[in-house]
């Protein structure tokens, strides 16, 4: 098994945490504060609860950020890195299950709002 490292960073109000397209290893948990999720320069959400995990879908699906993160106040964060994500699994089983949580809930929010959309449209839509 591979080296797994923890760090405490302090981020300012206005800083980037990770950028989207970047390539990156490691994911962050959120300690204090709050941050924006950016996509395509669009405000997606405002992370505030302690404890929230952000930037792991890089390392699950080895691809380029998927987001900007960027600190809407000083905050702090944890980041964790490791050679392999199965390493962080086969360690830290819970925050396995808190990774799977964290997407499924994601996912959840995301198909509900797919579902929301495609019932508004509806009402819109004009058939010939």
């Amino acid at each position: 098994m591979g080296k797994i490292t923890t760090e405490i960073l302090e981020i300012e109000a206005g800083q980037n945490i990770i950028e989207q397209g970047e390539g990156g290893r490691g994911f962050f948990v959120l300690n204090s504060g709050s941050l924006e999720v950016y996509k395509d320069d669009v405000l997606l959400t405002t992370l505030t609860q302690p404890g929230t995990i952000f930037g792991e879908i890089g390392d699950i699906l080895g691809k380029p950020r998927t987001c900007t993160v960027r600190a809407k106040s000083s905050s702090q964060v944890i980041r964790i890195v490791a050679s392999d994500i199965k390493d962080i699994i086969e360690k830290n089983p819970d925050i396995a299950v808190k990774i799977i949580k964290t997407l499924a809930s994601r996912l959840e929010s995301t198909t509900k709002m797919l579902s929301d959309k495609d019932t508004e449209n509806s009402v819109w839509s004009i058939s010939d």
